[in-house]
């Protein structure tokens, strides 16, 4: 199926989305791996933050991104987001609760009454056995009346020990579901599309735009911000109604998502936005501390209740629940003084941001903005020519791609347009398919990567079994994150760099396995210019360099990297310029001896050796007439 990929609505705004996602989604795949340890609670709190930021972004950067996956992407994010949630409530909770039983008790030394537990008696998790008394080892629960022991401590302690006890064994019972939910975002592989996206979407921003700095990243920044700013104010009369919890939790959102969008547009403005969102970050920090205080008091009353009904079950009689009773009443009553405490302070951060014309500077800062310092050198760019580097055919030859990348950069190549056949016949199909990925190549699929991903081999064609033997090592070399990027890839895709319209394609836009060469005649190149909307096509597949020139319309074939056949075994590549433009076509040589030792090891035909040692094809050493 063929798939056109349509040029980015800005390239300017295009380029400034996929600079602010791309850290996002990176470090969301690095905390990741704490999540699953547990080692640290911080890992589920950045990863949930990085979740909550993605998905922000996948909004305000929205005019750059694919509809048709946009939906899927925010899907996919937000479940791993509400999968944490529950993880992060408790991490938040024991921290609290902990360092709130070493601010606010003191123990004493006395004689109390041990409350009952899920443990078995004499193993309870805050007494020893030795400080139990009247427990026999043909104890039943239900008949024990009264423990007691000796021990320092705070009439308080016991119920908050509890509650931490009851948190903590929570915690631990949904660190499995954790480790599934990762695992579960890690199977979509969204994070790798979105990244493998974001990446394409910068190269050709950079090469078709330059600057972040465009009238339309300014003018959908400032309608972001200002919508934000818009729905914040909406909870300003709640502000004048202490109980109205539901609104100033809504509110506490707002202010969240506020100072995302303003952390997204930051790097446009001069200062970065340092000061506002520091501001935001105070007024959500006070929401967020009363929305702390609101969950404690919500909850703290359940859990008495449940704590009591335990106590029947366990005891026969809710007796034993009155030494908990005195520390969770405290912490109730704690909370909820703080709470009043907060909504006061709210009040008063909320009117000196007020009077000090905060909310007018910042209006004025966004809808003037200054010229951002992203990167220095932007304003040169549109003046510099443009060389973007055109490679074709590399069929798994990793030390040929590698030699031709370096060569391209040293010769200032901007960006690196590949037109498929990126595996088969060579010894590194997973390798090479990986340093495209790495090296942000942008690619179309060749026929010969189709035939292996659709295991063309087991249908008997092509009838060389040598070559159904290449098929065969490529599809079983191919790790499965390469094989999901490989079949992604479109048919052929589109740029507009400078005023000139680029169409790459591994055979032709009407055909995957046409050859468009030296030998194809001048009136069917026609044909493909009238209708193909370009101004420059680039293809392969033949694996002969040409450069060809039909009306107003450029052909050119890149040769092949990995497997010449017109007698030069160097890898062969072209260099495209634009303002002026030129194309020419370039040699390099690189080590054959490592790629045809790693063949060897790996047991491939001799015949594929060859190949790359003469330069010649399949069929010409061979003597087979046998497409791939």
């Amino acid at each position: 199926m063929k798939c056109e990929q349509k040029p980015a609505q800005d390239p300017a705004f295009s380029r400034y989305a996929a600079e602010t996602m791309l850290p996002l989604l990176l470090s969301l795949k690095q905390e990741l791996t704490g999540v699953r340890t547990a080692d640290d609670i911080e890992y589920v709190h950045r990863t949930r933050v990085a979740t909550r930021r993605i998905r922000a972004c996948l909004t305000i950067f929205s005019p750059s991104l694919p509809p048709e996956k946009i939906k899927n992407w925010r899907r996919t994010i937000r479940d791993i987001t509400r999968s944490l949630g529950e993880a992060r409530d408790l991490d938040v909770q024991i921290d609290f609760i902990d360092k709130f039983i070493s601010r606010h008790i003191r123990d004493e030394c006395q004689e109390e009454l041990l409350f009952y537990s899920d443990h078995e008696p004499g193993h309870h998790p805050l007494f020893s056995a030795k400080q139990v008394e009247g427990v026999g080892d043909n104890d039943e629960p239900g008949s024990v009346q009264h423990l007691y022991c000796t021990r320092s401590f705070d009439i308080n302690r016991p119920g908050l020990e509890c509650l931490l006890q009851r948190l903590k064994a929570r915690r631990q019972r949904i660190q499995p579901d954790l480790v599934k939910a990762a695992d579960r975002l890690e199977l979509t592989a969204v994070p790798e599309s979105m990244i493998s996206y974001l990446h394409e979407l910068k190269i050709r921003a950079e090469i078709e735009g330059g600057t972040v700095n465009s009238q339309f990243s300014y003018e959908h920044a400032f309608v972001s911000i200002m919508t934000a700013i818009s729905n914040l104010f909406w909870f300003e009369p709640w502000l004048n109604e202490p109980d109205n919890i539901h609104q100033h939790h809504e509110m506490r959102i707002a202010a969240k998502r506020l100072r995302y969008i303003l952390e997204a547009f930051s790097g446009l403005y001069e200062c970065g936005l340092k000061t506002e969102i520091k501001t935001f970050k105070s007024l959500q920090d006070v929401l967020g501390d009363m929305h702390d205080c609101d969950v404690w008091i919500e909850r703290v009353p359940a859990f008495i209740l449940d704590e009591k009904k335990r106590a029947y079950r366990y005891f026969g009689n809710p007796d034993f629940f009155s030494i908990i009773e005195h520390g969770l009443s405290g912490l109730l009553e704690n909370r909820k003084n703080r709470r009043v405490e907060l909504f006061n302070e709210l009040h008063v951060l909320w009117d000196k941001i007020r009077e000090e014309g905060f909310w007018d500077q910042l209006m004025e800062k966004v809808s003037h903005p200054a010229r951002s310092s992203f990167r220095e050198d932007d304003a040169q760019d549109n003046d510099r020519p443009v060389t973007i580097a055109l490679i074709s055919d590399i069929h798994a030859n990793l030390p040929a791609l590698e030699a031709v990348l370096a060569d391209a950069k040293q010769k200032g190549a901007t960006a690196v347009l590949n037109a498929g056949d990126s595996i088969g016949y060579g010894a590194f199909p997973d390798e090479v398919i990986s340093y495209l990925r790495s090296s942000h190549v942008l690619s179309v699929i060749g026929n010969y990567d189709l035939a292996v991903l659709s295991k063309k081999w087991k249908t008997g064609r092509p009838r060389s079994h040598d070559k159904q033997a290449a098929m065969r090592f490529a599809f079983q070399n191919l790790s499965k994150e390469n094989r999901t990027y490989l079949a992604g890839l479109s048919w052929e895709f589109r740029l507009r760099v400078r005023g000139t319209n680029i169409l790459v394609t591994h055979g032709s836009p009407d055909q995957i396995d046409e050859h468009l060469d030296q030998g194809t005649p001048e009136s069917r190149l026609r044909e493909i210019a009238e209708k193909a909307r370009a101004d420059i096509i680039i293809t392969g597949h033949s694996h002969l360099p040409s450069i060809r020139q039909v009306d107003d319309v450029l052909f050119v074939n890149c040769g092949s990297v990995g497997r010449t056949e017109d007698g030069d075994p160097r890898a062969c590549y072209a260099l495209l310029t634009l303002d002026p433009l030129s194309v020419v076509h370039v040699r390099v040589s690189y080590d054959i001896s490592r790629a045809i030792v790693a063949m060897q090891n790996r047991h491939l035909p001799g015949s594929f050796t060859r190949m790359i040692s003469e330069g010649r094809s399949f069929d010409d050493i061979s003597g087979h007439g046998d497409p791939a």
